[in-house]
C-alpha cells in the first residue's frame, strides 16, 4: 500500500485520475484553469473542482489542433489545454471556468467562444468567465463581489448551493489549506525538512484531489518529516512564471541547493491563507470572495506594493538567494523583474535569472550557471 507520499505525488502526475473517477461514478465534474476561480463555490455545488493542465510531459507533446488557431505567442501551458479542449480530452464537464485575472487565459476564452460561433468542434464544455479584477478599488471590490454572486447562480444551474453546504465546503477548503501551511512551514527557516521538488508535488496535488483525503495526507506527511534531519545547501526562493512541473527544482537541488518557497500559486503559496471568518451562507460568500480577491497571486494584483508584499517579506527571511524564473513564453512577469532583482540586490542576496524553458531541459550553459551559482553561495556562507 502506498504511502502518504506516494499517494499525493500519484495525483500530481496523473491529474485528471480523480476527476474522471468521480464522472464514471456520477458526480459532476467542473474544471477550472487557474488558482483564481473559487474551488470553493464548486464543491458547494455538489460538484468535483478539477485544475486543468496538460500534465508533466505535455511540453514535449505537439499541439495540432491548437496551431493553425493559436499564434506562436501563446505561453505553452495555455497552448496545451487549448489543443487538449479541442481534443475531446474534457468534453464530460459539465462546466469550464476561465479567470479573467490573466491575459492568457482571458484569450483562450475568448479563442474558446470562437472556436464555438464557428462551430469548429462539438467538443467545448460549457463556458464561463469569471471576471474578478484584482486592482485594489472600492468598485473593483463591489463588481467582482457582483461577479462571484452571478458565478453562484451559474452553479446552481448543476446542483443547488444551500447555506450548509458552501459552509461545508469553506470548512473542507480550510482543512486542506492548513495542512499545507504545515508542510510549507518545515520548508522556511534554517532548517528545511522536505526537499523543493517534493513539496512543490505535494502543493501540485491540491489541484486534483478530494480535499478531505488531501489534508489527512499531507498531515501524514508533516509529522513523518517534522524529525528528519534537515537538508543541507543554499535555500532558495524561486520567482516567476508560475511552475506546474519540478524540473527546475530537481536541476538546482542536484546543484547542492534547496528550494524553501515559490512565489507562485503551485508552490508555496498554494495554501497561503485562510478563508476568513463566516456564519452565515451570506457571510462565507463574502468571506470566499475576499480571499480570491486579496490573496490569490495573480499576474494582475495591483498596485505593486500588494503584488510584491509575498516577495519583500520572504525575501527579507531566510534565505540566501533567488531564482528569477521567465522562460521564453513568458510576457506577463518579466516586466516585474526589474524591480525584484533590485530588492533582492538591495538587501545583499545574489540572484540568476534563467530565460530557457525548464520543463523542455535546460542547456549545458544554464546548468553551469547554476552550479556556478550555488557553488559561489556555498563560498559565501563559509566565508
Amino acid at each position: 500500500m502506498p504511502g502518504a507520499f506516494e499517494t499525493l505525488l500519484w495525483h500530481y502526475q496523473n491529474r485528471s485520475a480523480e476527476a474522471l473517477s468521480q464522472h464514471n461514478a456520477g458526480v459532476p465534474v467542473v474544471g477550472f484553469t487557474s488558482n483564481t476561480v473559487p474551488w470553493e463555490l464548486i464543491r458547494a455545488a455538489g460538484c468535483f473542482p478539477v485544475l486543468l493542465d496538460p500534465g508533466l510531459d505535455s511540453l514535449a507533446e505537439p499541439t495540432p489542433r491548437a496551431d493553425p488557431l493559436m499564434e506562436p505567442v501563446f505561453e505553452s501551458r495555455i497552448r496545451h489545454i487549448f489543443d487538449a479542449i479541442l481534443s475531446g480530452t474534457w468534453r464530460f464537464l459539465q462546466l469550464m471556468i476561465i479567470p479573467r485575472t490573466s491575459e492568457p487565459e482571458y484569450k483562450l476564452y475568448l479563442y474558446l467562444r470562437e472556436v464555438e460561433r464557428q462551430n469548429l468542434t462539438d467538443a467545448v464544455p460549457p463556458l464561463c468567465l469569471y471576471d474578478l479584477l484584482h486592482t485594489r478599488s472600492p468598485i473593483s471590490r463591489k463588481y467582482g463581489l457582483d461577479r462571484t454572486k452571478d458565478l453562484i447562480e451559474r452553479l446552481k444551474r448543476i446542483g443547488p448551493i444551500s447555506g450548509k453546504s458552501l459552509l461545508e465546503s469553506v470548512r473542507e477548503s480550510n482543512r486542506a489549506r492548513a495542512a499545507l501551511r504545515r508542510l510549507h512551514n518545515l520548508r522556511a527557516g534554517d532548517a528545511p525538512r522536505i526537499a523543493g521538488a517534493d513539496a512543490l508535488a505535494i502543493s501540485g496535488a491540491l489541484y486534483f484531489m478530494n480535499r478531505v483525503t488531501y489534508a489527512k495526507l499531507v498531515d501524514r506527511v508533516c509529522r513523518e518529516i517534522q524529525t528528519a534531519k534537515p537538508l543541507r545547501g543554499p535555500r532558495l526562493l524561486i520567482k516567476g512564471a508560475p511552475l506546474n512541473h519540478p524540473y527546475l527544482h530537481r536541476v538546482l537541488e542536484a546543484n547542492g541547493a534547496v528550494v524553501t518557497a515559490e512565489d507562485d500559486w503551485w508552490g508555496a503559496r498554494a495554501g497561503e491563507a485562510k478563508i476568513g471568518s463566516y456564519r452565515t451562507a451570506m457571510s462565507s460568500v463574502r468571506a470566499v470572495f475576499e480571499n480570491y480577491y486579496l490573496c490569490a497571486p495573480s499576474p494582475r494584483v495591483s498596485p505593486a506594493s500588494a503584488a510584491d508584499a509575498w516577495f519583500q517579506k520572504s525575501v527579507k527571511r531566510g534565505i540566501d538567494g533567488v531564482i528569477f524564473y521567465l522562460p521564453p513564453d513568458d510576457d506577463v512577469y518579466g516586466w516585474d523583474y526589474p524591480r525584484h532583482r533590485d530588492f533582492a540586490r538591495a538587501r545583499g542576496l545574489p540572484s540568476l535569472l534563467i530565460r530557457e524553458e525548464a520543463g523542455r531541459g535546460l542547456s549545458l550553459e544554464t546548468n553551469g550557471r547554476v552550479r556556478d551559482f550555488v557553488e559561489a553561495i556555498h563560498r559565501r556562507r563559509h566565508a
